[in-house]
């Protein structure tokens, strides 16, 4: 060791045994490639998965050795001036290190030869077998093959100058993924994490149930965060499934990133650590959002080793899952974990709003449970006959849509002088009336500002009306709704109003329409002319109905 505490690399021996310095840990299975800096173990060094193929090694190769060259530019190193390359394998069961080490030697080739078009140079490639080495630029036959690593004894090693700079060696791969990776498949555990997926998939169909299923999985983490600051090592099955299939919705995973404080880093990468380890094939990939967690908070805790290997755990099982993409760029790319955990807070803090509103907003025009309920279907159930019966002719079609306008006209008139109050019969007229398309639009708000609070009383009113079966009966009026809040500056209760409408029917196509529009921005002026002119031409070709 020299005064300055510089590690001395100076001999093949050396240079084999310094790898698991440099990364921090030894890595199972991996190529590893080094560009030495003026100290040996500065520079940059990037590890990439082996496959257990040997059939995809060769692409393998050429991907890690042409992403480590663009990876030491982004860091103001030029590989031409050095790359040591390491190969790391166990032997197989049926292998020895000898075996092992002969398989590994045409993947130094194809290394170099990628390296070498990308204008690097190769200083020298290593085997790293059963704690044996193998110098591969080595032509002399016997010589640099097999021999075991330097004992820590040796005075001269870089286990010993590492001992006496006070830093010690960092664990396996293997040791690291045992903490998230499954080990053991319960069979029974299996059937119910099928059953709660099936669950979670129909109860998030609509966005009712998708924020009822949020604000589950929030409490949910909370108490599970909860007993394992309490000590506790497992949580019972139940809470287990419904947590893992519930961080499934982005929103919960910014709730699992977002609540956690310094302190309570420890509790949470245990929990998440516990939930990927049940999630074995078939079921890796229920696992990823876990896997994310659990990544995020090492890196938080500044365990970049860990992080990064589940994070290639959850994008092997997902590629394109956002979340864990987004952290490893960060990882790579030197972001600060602080940034990812304020954008989080954000997020997590806009949807319980959102949440929060989508409650708040849905009095307004949930269907009623109470006593009425059955009245209303009473109603409905007898419009349904007599309005199929009237539509059945071109004439009939006709006398329903201008009857239903103007008894519109004659509810909101009512509403004006604050009766709020229809008939059920009514009620369940215009309802059935607004099911035909022009209609609807005719009756849609065109009116002044001032006559827009009366309208959405009115849609509200009969929304609420439509009771079980006649549910899907709400949509349009669950549109002019949302229609006469966005005039109104109520955007919230709009965006509410025409998700609702799509969920009930999820090929309504003006909610549709009227929702991207909403979400956009768009000036709603411009669809109100629309609006106006269709009114207009429906009031114009009320002569039809005369003339027949």
């Amino acid at each position: 060791m020299s005064t300055d505490n510089t590690v001395q690399v100076t001999s093949l021996p050396q240079l084999a045994e310094v790898l698991p310095y440099l990364l921090g840990h030894y890595p199972d299975d991996s190529i590893s490639l080094h560009a030495p800096g003026p100290n040996f173990v500065d520079g940059p060094t990037m590890t990439c998965p082996l496959p257990e193929d040997p059939a995809e090694w060769k692409d393998a190769a050429a991907l890690a050795a042409r992403q480590f060259v663009a990876y030491a530019h982004d860091r103001g190193h030029d590989p031409a001036q050095g790359v040591v390359i390491y190969l790391c394998r166990e032997p197989r069961p049926d292998e020895t290190p000898w075996d092992t080490a002969a398989q590994l030697a045409p993947v130094t080739d194809w290394l170099t030869a990628t390296l070498l078009n990308e204008r690097a140079c190769v200083l020298q490639t290593f085997g790293l077998v059963a704690n044996r080495w193998w110098a591969y630029e080595c032509n002399t036959e016997g010589c640099c093959e097999g021999e075991p690593l330097p004992s820590p004894d040796d005075p001269a090693s870089v286990a010993a100058q590492m001992a006496r700079l006070g830093r010690t060696l960092g664990p396996r791969t293997r040791d690291i993924v045992k903490e998230f990776r499954p080990a053991t498949t319960d069979s029974d555990f299996l059937k119910d994490l099928d059953t709660a997926v099936a669950e979670f998939n129909d109860r998030t169909e609509t966005s009712v149930g998708l924020d009822a299923t949020l604000t589950s999985t929030c409490a949910q983490i909370d108490a599970a965060v909860d007993q394992f600051r309490a000590g506790a090592t497992a949580l019972n099955r139940a809470l287990t499934t419904q947590l893992i299939v519930g961080l499934h919705d982005d929103a919960a995973m910014d709730a699992g990133m977002a609540h956690t404080e310094d302190e309570d880093l420890p509790h949470a990468r245990r929990l998440w650590a516990y939930l990927a380890r049940h999630c074995p094939a078939p079921f890796t990939q229920e696992g990823v959002p876990a896997l994310t967690l659990y990544a995020f908070v090492a890196w938080r805790q500044g365990d970049l080793v860990a992080a990064r290997l589940a994070l290639h755990d959850a994008l092997t099982a997902d590629p394109d899952y956002e979340p864990a993409v987004g952290i490893h760029l960060g990882t790579i790319d030197g972001e600060n974990p602080q940034d990812f955990l304020a954008s989080a807070r954000e997020n997590h803090d806009r949807r319980r709003v959102h949440v929060q509103h989508a409650v708040q907003v849905a009095s307004e025009y949930r269907p009623v449970t109470d006593s009425t309920a059955d009245r209303h279907r009473e109603a409905l159930d007898a419009e349904a006959k007599a309005h199929t019966a009237q539509v059945s002719t071109h004439k009939g079609q006709l006398v329903a849509r201008y009857g239903t306008i103007d008894i519109i006209g004659g509810a909101l008139a009512d509403f004006r002088t604050g009766r709020p109050q229809l008939t059920d019969e009514i009620a369940a007229r215009i309802t059935f009336g607004l099911q035909d398309r022009v209609t609807r639009d005719a009756a849609a708000s065109t009116g002044d500002l001032e006559d827009l609070p009366v309208e959405r009383q009115l849609w509200g009113y009969l929304a609420r009306r439509c009771v079980p079966p006649h549910t899907d009966k709400a949509p349009p009026l669950l549109t002019l709704l949302g229609w006469a809040a966005w005039r109104q500056g109520d955007t919230v209760t709009a965006s509410h109003a025409f998700s609702d409408a799509l969920d009930i029917d999820p090929g309504y196509r003006l909610a549709r329409l009227l929702l991207q529009a909403l979400r956009a921005e768009h000036d709603p002026a411009t669809i109100l002319a629309t609006f106006r002119l269709e009114a207009q031409r429906f009031a114009a070709r009320r002569a039809d109905l005369d003339n027949l």
